[in-house]
């Protein structure tokens, strides 16, 4: 929900729409200056620009640039793109590097790595830093401990559970339901939280289990299931194992409501999606493409030949929150990230006092044919 009582921005009008201003402000600019343009204004963009991540980044830095030509042209504001590999040596460099740059904002980090980094490199210079993509939730501890100027756009990754255990705890009240998972760091993570979540909520799971992931059949698995007489099962762990149960419980004569987590974003992706039978269920983002707020933004990538990947987006939202926020004193620019609710291609972003986005972009989706469909009703 948006706080009526906090600042509100919208996405820029396009600078078609108000050529005036743009020829004013270069005017005032030139004036200021003594007959020479003012210095632009520097965002710095940490980005793995090399490395395995690599084209994540150039994707970020691809949605970053048509916002900066789209919601400020003209040259007042610069943006210096350092290469942070998701490495924490390079990206301690790449800090430096923005620091001598003399950047009055960062934003990408789209790694732990690097937004460490940066949160450490600027803590004395109280140059705002904009997390697009890191996750971590020590990274955010570490802001109250230390005093960061950090505020973080992504969600966190227990945002997913969050939002799985609002979507079904409603399906699945007076329903035994089990949770398994696949043993990985991230598979026992994601159930635990769900898990504790659905505690707190009165709804203990009825079975708990866990499976050997990578395996071309979990049928022994699915006969635990039905012995315990269960009716729903939230599974963690990765996409293949998923189809692999879903189509295991079909062969079995298993009628089973199944959920996942994120991880299920890649499905329609994968050879083994054609076991998946209609009616599963996942917790993921939705598709950039596919909000109202971005169709202006898809339109302009298919008129320039763009992938409309996802990270084109988060660089796009980012440079929508810096551009937004953006004051000449940097402790203004704090001010400003903490008491407005900016409007983006990916929806509201909205910090809170700790400095996380209040809003959760995980929805709870349904699958038909070979592909995941919104839940009507399940939205903010």
């Amino acid at each position: 929900m948006i706080d009526a009582g906090r600042q509100h921005t919208l996405p820029y009008p396009p600078a078609t729409a108000r050529p005036w201003r743009v020829a004013l402000i270069a005017a005032l600019a030139f004036l200021a200056g003594g007959g020479a343009p003012a210095a632009a204004y520097k965002i710095g963009l940490s980005l793995p620009m090399s490395g395995n991540a690599a084209l994540l980044g150039r994707q970020f830095q691809d949605g970053a640039r048509l916002a900066l030509e789209a919601l400020a042209p003209g040259g007042a504001v610069e943006l210096v793109v350092v290469d942070d590999g998701c490495d924490a040596d390079i990206a301690e460099l790449a800090a430096a590097d923005l620091r001598n740059a003399d950047v009055r904002l960062v934003t990408g980090l789209l790694c732990d790595a690097a937004a460490f980094a940066a949160a450490e490199a600027f803590q004395n210079r109280s140059v705002p830093v904009i997390i697009a993509g890191a996750r971590s939730e020590r990274l955010m501890k570490d802001r109250a401990r230390h005093d960061w100027q950090v505020w973080r756009i992504a969600p966190a990754d227990a945002d997913a559970a969050r939002a799985a255990a609002q979507g079904l705890s409603r399906r699945w009240t007076g329903r035994p339901w089990a949770l398994v998972d696949d043993g990985t760091v991230y598979g026992r993570t994601l159930a635990d939280e769900f898990r504790a979540i659905m505690e707190a909520a009165g709804l203990p799971p009825q079975f708990a289990d866990t499976y050997r992931p990578a395996q071309s059949s979990q049928v022994p698995m699915l006969r635990r299931l039905q012995r315990a007489g269960v009716t729903a099962a939230f599974v963690a762990g990765a996409p293949e194992d998923f189809a692999v149960i879903a189509g295991g419980a079909v062969e079995v004569g298993l009628e089973i409501e199944l959920a996942g987590g994120p991880s299920l974003d890649l499905l329609p992706w994968i050879e083994q999606r054609a076991m998946v039978p209609d009616g599963a269920l996942a917790v993921i983002e939705p598709d950039p493409s596919s909000l109202p707020a971005a169709k202006d933004l898809t339109l302009t990538l298919e008129a320039n030949g763009i992938e409309p990947e996802p990270y084109v987006y988060l660089g796009y939202a980012a440079l929508q929150v810096a551009l937004a926020a953006r004051r000449d004193d940097p402790a203004e620019t704090a001010r400003a990230l903490s008491a407005t609710v900016f409007g983006t291609v990916l929806g509201h972003v909205d910090f809170d006092e700790t400095g996380i986005n209040r809003i959760n972009p995980y929805r709870l989706y349904v699958w038909q044919g070979d592909s995941f469909r919104p839940i009507e009703g399940d939205g903010e």
